[in-house]
């Protein structure tokens, strides 16, 4: 150890830097400067941006996992039964089809919704139900859900009929649930704007390029490949555009929540879906 013998010439410290002062000028300025590109500060009173999936929590989405599971499982049956590119096979299995009787063609609307043509078509809208129908259940609840996908893959299904019976003189079959996914990104596209003073504007932007993002390639494939039912598509975004204007979103959302007739039309709607499947599988089995 060693010291410096008294008197010796120290080594000068450093001088700790002076705080900055602040320039009231230069802060009205740079505010100003903010005002001129259009900023406006958030208003102390206004509540803070609604995060759709905190204020919801953690819904599990038995709705969307069970109709995946009834897709994957009808699937592998038309495997099973060499019905892939067989007419014949597919009308049998419920696919929806032209000039049928309107008994014999009514519960065919909801179960061609069920069937696919090839393992490329049941992945894609897979994947695209799996991140459509989770949203849809969380914002409509559960009961919303189930009107959405229903009532707009019939009207989807009823509209794509419509059309092909009437530029075609044969009889027409389609397969797919497409028409009811679209309805489910109509519904999510109409609530972003119904909750647009509640949302963050970079989450509600983000929302939806996300969902044009989903939704503008199944228009464009319909240019692409010609077997591809855009009637469907319209039809089913139109009317999920409509439900999700009218349908009522869940409470916890700054909604009113499904009341009694929301939740009757939702069973309802359930019960047809269930039935249609079940014709499918019994008319299926029977002609295999």
């Amino acid at each position: 150890m060693t010291t410096d013998p008294p008197g010796s010439p120290q080594e000068p410290r450093p001088a700790s830097p002076a705080a900055p002062e602040h320039d009231p000028d230069s802060a009205e300025a740079f505010a100003a400067e903010l005002e001129a590109l259009g900023y406006v500060p958030p208003d102390p009173d206004e509540p803070a941006p609604l995060d759709l999936w905190a204020a919801v929590g953690d819904v599990l989405p038995w709705g969307t996992m069970f109709l995946l599971l009834s897709w994957g499982m009808m699937f592998v049956l038309l495997g099973v039964h060499h019905a892939f590119g067989n007419s014949d096979a597919l009308l049998a299995w419920g696919a929806n089809a032209t000039f049928q009787a309107p008994r014999e063609s009514a519960w065919r609307l909801l179960s061609s919704t069920f069937l696919h043509s090839g393992a490329a078509h049941v992945f894609f809208n897979s994947f695209t139900l799996l991140v459509l129908g989770p949203a849809v259940e969380r914002i409509f609840a559960r009961w919303g859900f189930w009107i959405v996908f229903v009532a707009g893959g019939a009207f989807a299904s009823f509209a794509s009929m419509a059309w092909r019976q009437s530029h075609a003189p044969a009889v027409s079959l389609s397969v797919g649930g497409s028409g009811a996914i679209f309805a489910l990104g109509g519904a999510l596209l109409v609530v972003v704007y119904r909750l647009r003073h509640r949302l963050a504007t970079a989450r509600a932007r983000a929302l939806v390029a996300s969902l044009l993002y989903l939704i503008a390639p199944g228009f464009a494939a319909g240019y692409a490949n010609p077997g591809t039912d855009n009637v469907a598509h319209a039809a089913g975004l139109l009317s999920g555009a409509l439900l999700g204007a009218v349908l009522p979103i869940d409470a916890r959302l700054a909604g009113r929540g499904p009341g009694p007739l929301v939740r009757a039309l939702a069973v309802a709607c359930g019960l047809a879906l269930a039935a249609s499947l079940a014709i499918a599988v019994r008319s299926g089995l029977a002609n295999g």
